[in-house]
């Protein structure tokens, strides 16, 4: 019979052996990129033998799937309780979702280079990153439609088409900025990030108050009970 109490220290050592393991391979990309990586370089940072990082991951996919899911489910999480603390109207839940999601991209633009498009050979990592786009508009649109209790449909449609545009832009800048070494240029006129995203919102802002009346747009105030 197995004791379980003398087993617990031997899965919490491997817990948090797996942990190191993610850490560093999450370093290790956002460092040098995917074209550079190896479990030699996630094996050095980690400090464990490379033995011993397939003896919690199969193979480097395995790893590299785990890395995207850990990774991206921080990032919905992330943004999921910014929203909850400073979303109150379009324009706040607008700037805090573009201003959380557009700082952790270009943060680690090259970890999400790899993320975002170096990863769609997989299929098991696709599938993770259609979850991620799923979640992140759930959260988007939950946001906005219980600020404004009085949507109709044109709003909600509006609200799905602005994630694409908000989403999409920002994914496609991190697949440029991740990709490209220190020496090269992007092309003339590519917007510094805290433009993009000041204008980004400007915009996405400006197109919602439109699809909307204007007694729809703040949530009622709230009553007081006189007693």
């Amino acid at each position: 019979m197995i004791n379980s109490t003398s087993s617990k220290p031997v899965q919490e050592r491997s817990r948090r052996s797996a942990q190191r393991i993610l850490g560093a391979t999450e370093k290790a990309l956002d460092l040098h990129g995917y074209s550079e990586f190896n479990m030699a370089s996630v094996s050095a940072g980690s400090g464990l033998s490379i033995g011993a990082l397939y003896a919690h991951f199969a193979n480097k996919e395995a790893l590299l799937r785990e890395v995207k899911n850990d990774v991206l489910t921080r990032l919905e999480l992330k943004l999921e309780q910014r929203l909850q603390i400073t979303a109150d109207d379009v324009e706040s839940t607008i700037d805090a979702f573009v201003t959380e999601l557009s700082g952790a991209l270009t943060d680690q633009r090259k970890l999400f280079a790899f993320i975002f498009a170096q990863s769609v050979h997989d299929a098991e990592m696709r599938k993770r990153g259609f979850l991620f786009h799923q979640r992140l508009k759930t959260i988007l649109r939950h946001t906005l439609l219980l600020n404004h209790p009085g949507r109709d449909n044109a709003f909600e449609e509006s609200v799905d088409f602005v994630y694409e545009l908000m989403v999409q832009g920002l994914l496609m800048r991190v697949t440029s900025l991740g990709t490209i070494t220190e020496a090269e240029h992007v092309y003339d006129g590519f917007p510094h990030p805290e433009v993009y995203e000041r204008e980004l919102i400007r915009a996405v802002t400006s197109y919602l108050l439109r699809s909307v009346p204007p007694q729809k747009l703040r949530r009622p105030a709230k009553t007081q009970n006189k007693s």
